[in-house]
């Protein structure tokens, strides 16, 4: 089979069971059930859920910057949500939630002439932001022992953190790194060696930059704060009862479920999810898959936005002088 083919028929797979599942989760709960639940919104706050969205995406994008100025390369805050929010546009047809930072990578790295500098600085950006993640979720675990043990969530919870710490021993083992280089000697993947390994150079350049490592870690941690704050205000939207400290347990486990990369945009997965977990935490499936949907409504008005910015990404990026193009 065509290489191409190939492709189109992996996609198409993705797509297919995206949609089953979407369509098995809502026939689990009760189409009736779910827009009852769905419907029964608040329109109040539907103002601070897209305002806490957006000053998400601003504060991501603040933890970029950061990313960027260290490695010589200058652009303002608002270009950059500009090419965040492209990203969101193209994880909606790319698997999990965060398939689109590939695109957003490689268009900013057209604008500033380097896919290695580009793909390093959203790679960082991710690693931060997935460390914000952890911390966030085991501090709220330390807070709020009961729950997680009550609920059955410290499984969940010590595979995060130890995932995460054996993640980022792999990646800042740089004798293992070139260990694994050295075994790679087919000269048809020999090209992508070398552009990996200089791609984990620019990674690993920023041990040295622990100053700004530190402040790209406080604005993850402002970020997860916000996200919780985000299904909080979801939550008090649909009328639904739930403790933030719970909330802060249960999100960032249907986040990193979420990375998985099963359908495009995690179609279905991420749903069943928030069925799955609130219920857990005594939301009613039809009330904890309308929370999913409402987050999903948000998710593509930034995507639909996402699509404009693309259509316009011809604007320039500025590069600080000095910068070599790496």
């Amino acid at each position: 089979m065509p290489q191409g083919s190939a492709r189109y028929s992996k996609s198409m797979s993705r797509l297919v069971l995206g949609v089953f599942l979407m369509a098995f989760v809502i026939w689990w709960v009760g189409v009736g059930k779910v827009w009852d639940a769905f419907s029964g919104i608040k329109i109040v706050w539907i103002i601070p859920i897209l305002a806490t969205a957006y000053l998400g995406i601003a504060i991501s994008c603040m933890r970029w910057r950061i990313l960027l100025s260290v490695r010589g390369i200058s652009t303002s805050l608002h270009r950059l949500i500009f090419y965040y929010v492209i990203g969101y546009f193209f994880s909606s047809f790319l698997p999990s939630m965060f398939g689109g930072d590939i695109v957003r990578s490689y268009v900013f790295g057209k604008k500033i002439k380097s896919q290695i500098e580009s793909f390093a600085s959203v790679f960082m950006e991710r690693l931060t932001g997935l460390a914000g993640l952890v911390g966030v979720a085991f501090t709220a675990s330390l807070l709020n022992y009961r729950t997680l043990r009550e609920k059955g969530l410290a499984l969940f919870m010590c595979a995060i953190v130890l995932g995460f710490v054996l993640f980022v021993a792999l990646i800042f083992t740089r004798p293992l790194v070139e260990r694994i280089g050295r075994a790679v000697r087919w000269r048809k993947i020999a090209v992508w060696r070398d552009r990996f390994m200089k791609f984990h150079d620019a990674v690993y350049s920023f041990r040295t930059q622990r100053k700004a490592v530190m402040m790209a870690l406080f604005y993850s941690v402002l970020f997860q704060l916000l996200t919780s704050v985000n299904t909080y205000i979801v939550c008090l939207a649909l009328g639904i009862e739930v403790r933030f400290l719970d909330l802060m347990l249960v999100v960032p486990i249907i986040l990193l479920i979420c990375t998985i990369p099963l359908t495009p945009n995690s179609m279905g997965v991420w749903e069943g999810s928030f069925m799955i977990f609130f219920s857990r935490l005594g939301v009613s499936d039809a009330g904890a898959l309308s929370i999913g949907l409402v987050l999903r409504a948000k998710n593509i008005l930034v995507a639909l936005l996402g699509g404009i910015f693309y259509s316009l990404s011809g604007a320039e990026i500025q590069v600080k002088e000095g910068s070599d193009g790496r």
